[in-house]
């Protein structure tokens, strides 16, 4: 029964983040529509530095660090995995704002689980 109620709330969850995205389509579309040009929002990478990172070594990417669902507030990491997911960053495509000191991506095919990131100074091997 609680298994139940936790993946209720994680389907529920998942529902409004993909309202609040279209929500934010739809202000931009209406914004163009009126001649407004919107400032897009700010997203602090503060937002992905409070996951708990590990840190990995890969022979093909190096060094990299992996935020596990498991190991981390489920609000928080599901947060940001809808970013990067709502953004296509996958490892050719990473997701990063100015000022960032790292890029972000998720396998969401392969690993539902994980969230990598790499500073961005390196580059992968």
């Amino acid at each position: 029964m609680e298994e139940d109620f936790v993946n209720f709330l994680e389907d529920f969850l998942d529902m409004l983040n993909g309202m609040e995205a279209s929500i934010v389509k739809m202000k931009q579309r209406i914004a163009e529509l009126v001649g407004v040009a919107e400032e897009k929002p700010k997203l602090p990478e503060e937002t992905f530095n409070i996951l708990k990172w590990q840190s990995e070594k890969g022979s093909r990417l190096g060094d990299y660090e992996v935020a596990y669902k498991s190991q981390n507030v489920l609000e928080n990491w599901q947060h940001c995995f809808n970013i990067l997911k709502q953004n296509n960053s996958v490892i050719g495509n990473p997701f990063h704002l100015e000022g960032y000191q790292y890029r972000y991506w998720i396998y969401p095919d392969k690993y539902n689980d994980r969230i990598f990131r790499k500073k961005l100074n390196e580059v992968s091997k």
